[in-house]
């Protein structure tokens, strides 16, 4: 959907809203309070002069927590040592293991138990799960704004005896996700956020190491956000959703149009629509190219190049309202992108079109006016392709 037709949907609404004042419809659910909060979220730190870059970006927010995704110190310092650095900067941060936390080769990185003792899930809001592998809370406390639930596909915790966290169809992990997304569906909470370490679809170094199926999940429940790190940069997709005819599914390296619902490319979406993820790999390594030739690239919307303006670490914030999810980067180098998704009803209707009868004074004269207005998910979007921006490679590292 093009800028100027979007902007009249909201314009209608809004209009709407304010006419008809205290009038409630079947089915939907208006804002449950005035609150609004902030978090932030990054991975790959590591424990060097990136992380410490990172951590200053962190610190000028107003995030009321941080999430770390995984990938932690790499081993240049202990668990605790790493914990006491975030915290001198940062008090209120909740991890979730990467693939170089749990274990594996290259041995002598962290042990995603440690990183959990030391740095202890802080918040006030009952956590369901185990802390660190894969967990859920509600935010903020009484009456959440927003459902976090986080997963660990595709990590074998050797540090566990070897557990491998498999998220295929069917499996109880998978039926875990599902179940907390469906649960914050029917609690009525307005936001559902899933984060984890790997990626699917991204335009990097890694193929899509989490399966299809836990991703198709996302998109088919259509979860407002989805925020990864693995990937060493940052890149923000255009909203992706699942449909009849199009888009059946993501499929392993091929790039489907028809999983589009919205190409933001004016920074603008409307919730409900579809998924937007963010890959926030911007904890403290290099950042790596963003690679256009990718089978993926395509469905992404902005991302951090590798010219040496753009490759500054940090993390990216979200302002969390019962309306509206705002978004920016905080970023060292010159990089800044910032997005909104636009907030509207989870609650099925089952009047999916309605007739707005109002009494208007002035220019119609003729004493009433009918405003028709449809479901704001089922307006078609047009997908576009994205601007090339991508620049020289960067040193190898650890992935």
């Amino acid at each position: 959907m093009d800028a100027g037709a979007k902007s009249a949907i909201v314009a209608t609404l809004a209009a709407v809203a304010l006419l008809v004042g205290g009038v409630q419809v079947a089915g939907v659910r208006g804002p449950a309070s005035a609150t609004v909060f902030q978090f932030s979220a990054a991975g790959d730190f590591g424990s060097w002069t990136g992380f410490t870059a990172s951590l200053t970006e962190l610190s000028m927010t107003a995030s009321d927590f941080a999430i770390a995704l995984g990938d932690l110190s790499y081993g240049g310092e202990s668990e605790q040592a790493w914990c006491q650095e975030f915290k001198r900067y940062f008090d209120n941060v909740l991890v979730i293991a990467g693939n170089h936390d749990t274990g594996q080769p290259p041995f002598n990185e962290g042990s995603i138990n440690l990183f959990a003792a030391h740095c202890p899930y802080s918040l006030r809001e009952r956590m369901v799960g185990e802390y660190g592998k894969q967990y859920y809370f509600d935010y903020p406390g009484g009456n959440p704004l927003a459902r976090f639930i986080l997963v660990s596909p595709d990590l074998l915790f050797v540090v566990d005896h070897g557990e491998h966290y498999d998220y295929s169809a069917g499996t109880p992990r998978y039926n875990w996700t599902r179940d907390a997304i469906d649960g914050a569906r029917t609690a009525g909470i307005p936001w559902v956020i899933v984060a984890m370490h790997k990626n699917c679809v991204a335009a990097g170094d890694h193929p899509c190491e989490i399966g299809t199926d836990l991703f198709n999940l996302l998109l088919e429940r259509r979860v407002d956000l989805i925020v990864q790190g693995h990937t060493h940069h940052y890149a923000r997709s255009k909203q992706l959703a699942l449909s009849a005819g199009p888009c059946a599914g993501i499929q392993l390296g091929t790039f489907l149009p028809g999983c589009i619902s919205d190409d933001g490319s004016d920074g603008q979406y409307l919730q409900g629509s579809g998924s937007v993820l963010v890959i926030a790999g911007t904890g403290g390594r290099d950042i790596d190219p963003f690679n256009p030739s990718d089978p993926y690239a395509g469905y992404f919307a902005a991302w951090q190049g590798t010219q040496p303006a753009n490759v500054g670490k940090g993390v990216v914030s979200f302002d969390v309202a019962p309306d509206r999810l705002s978004v920016r980067t905080h970023l060292d180098g010159g990089f800044t992108d910032t997005y909104t998704i636009e907030g509207g009803s989870r609650q099925p209707s089952p009047v999916q079109d309605f007739l707005v009868v109002l009494g208007i004074v002035g220019a119609m004269s003729a004493g009433t006016g009918i405003v028709f207005v449809r479901r704001i998910g089922n307006v078609p979007k047009v997908p576009r392709e994205p601007a090339s921006r991508e620049g020289p490679s960067s040193s190898d590292e650890r992935r």
